[in-house]
Formats: structure tokens, C-alpha cells, sequence
């Protein structure tokens, strides 16, 4: 691309026969009136029209034999960035809005999304990873900064996430058959009743739902058969609260063992919710709730769920993740929408 700076004393001869106004052209005698919007392709008659009507200066890029538009190119790297669940808008001044068109978890390749971004006059830009999203929802910004992108730029766009995947994509929800299995002394009056209605609203924003509710007497016996009945009824992940994660030997812990299972580490690295703990059974993931994450409190249980809802395996590489970005004192930067009343409301 080259840029000319034409005035009216420009020589006819040297005017290109087309080229792209790099900025909105006013009448020099009633400024409010545009006479060219910035971005528009015009030819050499336009040129002459408008340096006669006494524009002092011009400024027009000039595409090379393979600049290509600013528009058709933002439709292009979106076109490239983008994977399953996403859906590129339609081009308006060289940018392109990357929206979601399924409920789901948000994925982002860093790496792929930073080499993109160091092609000239490329930029991408997208919201934070691994956060749940609605359809419809913004995800992320495509523009082309100049009027014009070299084909070898676009090329090697789309190579590079040919080669290392899509810089963004979501990964939808998958509906899960839940448990939830906690210890009736310890969530007394309507305490037990609270908890399941708002973990199971949570679970329904999801496409989730409870498959197995048991309040069991705090044994060790009791609680381990609760954990085993759960299985049996085909319960892909087992929500448990009511432990005293302090102690290492607590009834929901050591039933956990008994019924043959493991305990694989207790606390998280995300506040509201250290007290969380998790392990496995059967190789159904067993997460233990902290209080704080039973009664809708923003806290833990909104960095984990989309995780383990999106398949996503509950293991220690997963809770260490939640570290960055995992202290939600006063409300976590991202409100899911079931928590939305509550927030209002505040």
C-alpha cells in the first residue's frame, strides 16, 4: 500500500486511477458537511472533483496488486481465529464482532492468539478464558488497522491457525446426571432444602440437573453408602458439602474412602471457597463444597462448574488454574447469569 498526500496543485497525471480516503473529507465551506467518509474507494474523476472544490490536502492509500480491502480482510482473519461455537459479524470499517452461538466454556489458545497478533496491522482481541458464556454474547474483536492488508499477511494468518488450531472457540455444556450428598445434622432446618434448590439452579443454567439427592446421618457407614448409592444411580459428578475440611479424618472425607474412593486434596486456591475439596470414585470426580458455595454466594463453585460441565477433568492441574484470577472478594469480575437477581439487587 502506498500513501499520496494529493492537494490542488497536484500535477493531474500523478492522481491514481483509484484509491482509498484515509480520512473523513469535509467541505471546506460548511465543515459539519462530509463529503467522503473515511474508507471510501474512489477513482480519479473523485480525486479531481474534490481538489477543485478547494480540499486543501488528500490523503489517499493506493492499494498494491495485492493489498486487500479492510473490510474483506477483517472478514478473513475472523474467518481464520475463529472455531466451533463462535460466530463472526458482519465487517463495518475494518472490524468484526466475534459473538457465541451456543452456551458454553470459552477457550483461548494465548499462544496462537499472540503469534496472530504479530502480523502488522492485525489485531485481535478477545475476553478472558475459560469463562462461561451465553449465546449471543461478545467474545472478541477482529480488525484490520489499516485501510489495507497485504495478501502475504492474510495468508500467513490463516496458516498459522490452520497449523495450531483456532485462537477462540466455546465448547458447549454438556448435560450431567448430579448427585448431592450432604450430612442432615449439619445443614439443619431448611438449610438442606436452600442448598439444593440454589445448587440445582445453578446446575439448570448449565443443562444439568440433580439425578440423586441423599441426607445421610454424619457415620462414616452412612456416608459411604450415600457416596456408593450415587454411583449406582448413575451420577457422573457427586457434589458433597458439610465436611470440616480442617480435619483431615471428618465423616464426609473417610466416607469417601470407605466407599472405596479418594481423597485427592482439600482447599482450593480461589476465596470465597478455600474450604472446597475434591477427589474421585469409580472415576466420577467428588467435589466437596465450602459452606460459602451453597446458598448462591458468587465464589469457587463458578470457576469450577463450567469447567467440569464442559468436561473438563477435576484434578490439581485444574484447582491450580483457578489461582490466577481465583480471589472473588466482592463478587468475581464475571457475574454468571444465575446470579444476576442477586446482583441487581444489590
Amino acid at each position: 500500500m502506498q500513501m499520496l498526500a494529493l492537494s490542488a496543485t497536484t500535477p493531474s497525471n500523478t492522481i491514481p486511477p483509484e484509491g482509498m480516503v484515509c480520512h473523513d473529507v469535509r467541505n471546506p465551506l460548511q465543515r459539519s458537511e462530509v463529503l467522503v467518509r473515511k474508507g471510501s474507494l474512489i477513482g480519479a474523476a473523485e480525486v479531481e472533483a474534490l481538489l477543485q472544490r478547494g480540499i486543501a490536502e488528500l490523503h489517499l492509500a493506493v492499494p498494491a496488486s495485492d493489498d486487500v480491502g479492510e473490510d474483506e480482510a477483517a472478514v478473513r482473519l475472523a474467518a481464520a481465529i475463529v472455531g466451533g461455537g463462535v460466530s463472526a459479524g458482519v465487517a463495518h470499517f475494518g472490524q468484526v464482532t466475534l459473538t457465541s452461538n451456543v452456551r458454553g466454556l470459552v477457550r483461548i489458545r494465548a499462544d496462537v492468539l499472540e503469534h496472530v497478533n504479530q502480523h502488522a496491522g492485525v489485531l485481535v482481541m478477545t475476553c478472558l478464558p475459560d469463562c462461561a458464556t451465553d449465546t449471543s454474547t461478545p467474545l472478541g474483536v477482529v480488525k484490520c488497522a489499516p485501510l489495507f492488508l497485504g495478501e502475504h499477511v492474510l495468508t500467513s494468518v490463516e496458516a498459522v491457525c490452520r497449523s495450531a488450531g483456532a485462537v477462540l472457540d466455546v465448547e458447549p455444556f454438556r448435560p450431567r446426571r448430579v448427585a448431592f450428598v450432604a450430612p442432615e445434622e449439619r445443614l439443619r432446618g431448611n438449610a438442606f432444602e436452600r442448598a439444593t434448590a440454589s445448587l440445582g439452579e445453578a446446575l439448570a443454567w448449565y443443562g444439568s440437573s440433580f439425578q440423586t439427592v441423599i441426607r445421610v446421618q454424619a457415620a462414616t457407614a452412612r456416608v459411604a453408602a450415600a457416596y456408593r448409592q450415587a454411583i449406582v444411580d448413575g451420577a457422573e459428578l457427586i457434589l458433597a458439602a458439610g465436611a470440616a475440611a480442617t480435619d483431615p479424618l471428618d465423616v464426609m472425607l473417610d466416607g469417601l474412602r470407605a466407599a472405596g474412593g479418594e481423597v485427592d486434596q482439600i482447599g482450593i486456591p480461589a476465596e470465597p471457597g478455600t474450604a472446597c475439596w475434591f477427589g474421585r470414585l469409580d472415576g466420577r470426580p467428588v467435589l466437596g463444597l465450602a459452606s460459602c458455595e451453597l446458598f448462591g454466594r458468587p465464589g469457587a463453585l463458578d470457576l469450577l462448574l463450567p469447567q467440569l460441565l464442559a468436561g473438563t477433568p477435576l484434578d490439581a492441574q485444574l484447582v491450580r488454574r483457578l489461582a490466577l484470577g481465583g480471589l472473588l472478594l466482592g463478587g468475581p469480575a464475571r457475574i454468571l447469569p444465575y446470579h444476576a437477581a442477586e446482583t441487581d439487587a444489590t
